[in-house]
């Protein structure tokens, strides 16, 4: 099977390598999304957002760690990565503290009196492919809305 590899680009170093995903292996995390995602849908949004919220905290636990990836993975210096995971948590936690209202049902009236629901449901499992350069950012500007939509994500990096 073919591999990818990481390569610091400071040094050239290779980090680590990967196979590269069978079709096979490929649908199944397609059909797990989408089994993850018929009871993540039935979650209300005070429920995902507690999710969004922890999801917040563990980056910000991490956060060294995940900046020295940064470091050693696209050659984002040390400080703009820790700056990157702070901005990450920060998405996360506005899509929780905000989601409910952004997506609370609309009531509407139309000139005859008539009435109207606009109502925002999950669609299903959003297929996300990001580029390299805010390998934090890029993901999360997805994850965090569709997430708190009710919708399941799949990410190709």
């Amino acid at each position: 099977m073919s591999q990818i590899t990481t390569i610091n680009p400071a040094t050239e170093e290779p980090l680590a390598s990967y196979d590269l995903m069978s079709e096979t292996k490929a649908t199944q995390i397609v059909e797990a999304a989408h089994a993850a995602f018929l009871d993540w849908r039935t979650k209300t949004h005070a429920e995902r957002g507690e999710h969004l919220n922890a999801i917040a905290a563990k980056l910000r636990e991490n956060a060294d760690e995940l900046a020295k990836l940064m470091t050693r993975e696209v050659g984002k210096l040390y400080e703009d990565g820790k700056t990157e995971v702070e901005l990450c948590a920060g998405i996360f936690e506005y899509a929780a503290k905000h989601g409910p209202e952004v997506l609370a049902d609309e009531e509407r009236v139309h000139g005859d009196g008539k009435r109207g629901v606009v109502t925002y449901q999950p669609i299903g499992v959003v297929y996300s492919i990001q580029p390299w350069n805010f390998p934090l950012y890029q993901p999360v500007r997805v994850l965090a809305a569709n997430l708190m939509a009710g919708n399941g994500c799949v990410l190709k990096h």
